[in-house]
């Protein structure tokens, strides 16, 4: 498929999704169980649990390592005065439960997060912290910076104990929200890049407002281990648990909005976050559409497009990615014309003046680094040297950076006609 702006790439299928879409999703039937006791332990810390069974005597042991949706009854079987408290009485806890309404795990959450920090304050102020220590508070502080927004409101969704903590940004309000997408990292993303990767959620944000979408939120998820830079990245085993866990909060998603409108909810995945995704959607999670930007491949089990369950299913890889076939070795490359993806344009379009993507990065840009006086050049002493890093930044494109081509097709591939330009 030749190059071009979305609209004329995919007209055929959007015209498609226009018709498809007109029907609701309707939630997945409930009663998988998708969580083990390790993903339970993972992402709830079990010294707790106790305490908050004890609380709560009518409530089973097993009902947190069980479907979101039986968290979600339960949840609904509370007093209001008691949905009130639990966030307060219980915030480590209550934060990462999939099935809880988003405004109170985001009250637990930052209520969990404040009480982090001060107890680093009254750390640092009694000794020297140690490395692994310094990288848990760059983390926490870096999930406070990514909070802060002057205009379009955000939710702590997810704060989890570990080292560095896992999180979860929503970019608009998850409990209202008609469009709803997951944008996934790959490997070496973590929350000490909670900042970067919840701009590049706004990023997608502001590509589906300018594709018509009204009403929408995109969470920056990085609520699963992502491998290091290096040979984990052609292995399993990060991608089994994270499928695990960004199902879990899908389903989540599903099972808090019981009752009420589903959201249309969709997948932007980059490089492993990709591998990642796609062993998620063995499960129907009633996704619309799934995004691979520099992909890992997929496992061999996911032949074709037929093998995942999203309705729409897109591809984009920039000629100057030099990175994405490392993690293919043993895995389907999705841009393979037989794998049966949608084409998404990513090379620049000079006719339209929309960026090609240079290189494997995700994002590049931000406020913070295309500054010449932040501390990410003043760290140069040579003005040459620092000149021309400045220089090739300013120059460099990732697959979610403003003006690119790819961010648009992002846009689009993500809204559906039907939600566009509605209240």
């Amino acid at each position: 498929m030749p190059v071009a702006p979305f609209r004329r790439a995919v007209q055929v299928s959007l015209a498609l999704v226009a018709v498809l879409s007109l029907t609701a999703l309707a939630p997945p039937p409930s009663g998988t169980r998708i969580i083990d006791n390790a993903i339970l332990a993972e992402h709830l810390p079990s010294a707790r649990i106790p305490d908050f069974l004890a609380l709560h005597p009518g409530l089973a042991a097993d009902v947190l390592d069980r479907d979101p949706a039986v968290v979600a009854d339960w949840w609904r079987s509370l007093s209001a005065r008691e949905r009130l408290r639990m966030p307060v009485q219980m915030p480590d806890v209550v934060g990462n439960l999939a099935g809880v309404d988003y405004a109170s795990r985001d009250l637990a959450n930052r209520s969990e997060l404040e009480r982090q920090l001060a107890e680093f304050a009254e750390l640092v102020g009694h000794r020297q912290i140690s490395q692994l220590e310094g990288i848990q508070l760059a983390a926490l502080r870096a999930i406070e910076g990514a909070l802060a927004s002057t205009t379009i409101p955000r939710y702590l969704v997810e704060l989890t104990t570990d080292q560095p903590p896992l999180a979860a940004i929503a970019v608009g309000d998850l409990d209202t929200a008609r469009l709803v997408t997951f944008a996934v990292p790959g490997m070496g993303t973590y929350t000490t890049d909670m900042q970067l990767w919840t701009r590049a959620a706004k990023n997608i944000y502001d590509a589906q407002s300018a594709a018509g979408a009204l009403g929408q939120a995109v969470v920056a998820w990085i609520g699963y281990r992502t491998p290091p830079v290096g040979v984990e990245v052609t292995r399993d085993a990060y991608a089994d648990r994270g499928a695990l866990l960004l199902a879990r909060d899908i389903l989540g998603l599903r099972a808090s909005r019981a009752g009420n409108t589903q959201p249309t909810v969709n997948i932007v995945a980059h490089s492993y976050g990709a591998t990642t995704a796609a062993k998620s959607l063995r499960t129907d999670l009633g996704v619309r559409s799934f995004v691979m930007l520099g992909s890992a491949g997929v496992d061999t089990s996911l032949r074709t497009v037929d093998n995942l369950s999203s309705e729409f299913v897109f591809s984009g890889e920039a000629d100057e990615d030099l990175q994405a076939r490392w993690g293919r070795v043993d895995r389907i490359d999705p841009g393979d014309p037989g794998f049966g993806a949608l084409n998404l344009a990513v090379d620049g379009d000079p006719a339209t003046g929309l960026l090609p993507v240079t290189g494997h990065a995700p994002i590049v840009h931000s406020p913070w680094n295309d500054d010449p006086a932040s501390p990410a050049w003043a760290k140069y002493a040579d003005a040459d040297t620092r000149a021309r890093l400045y220089d090739d930044h300013m120059a460099s494109f990732g697959y979610l950076d403003v003006g690119t081509q790819s961010l648009m097709d992002v846009g689009f591939a993500t809204t559906p006609p039907r939600l566009r330009g509605r209240g």
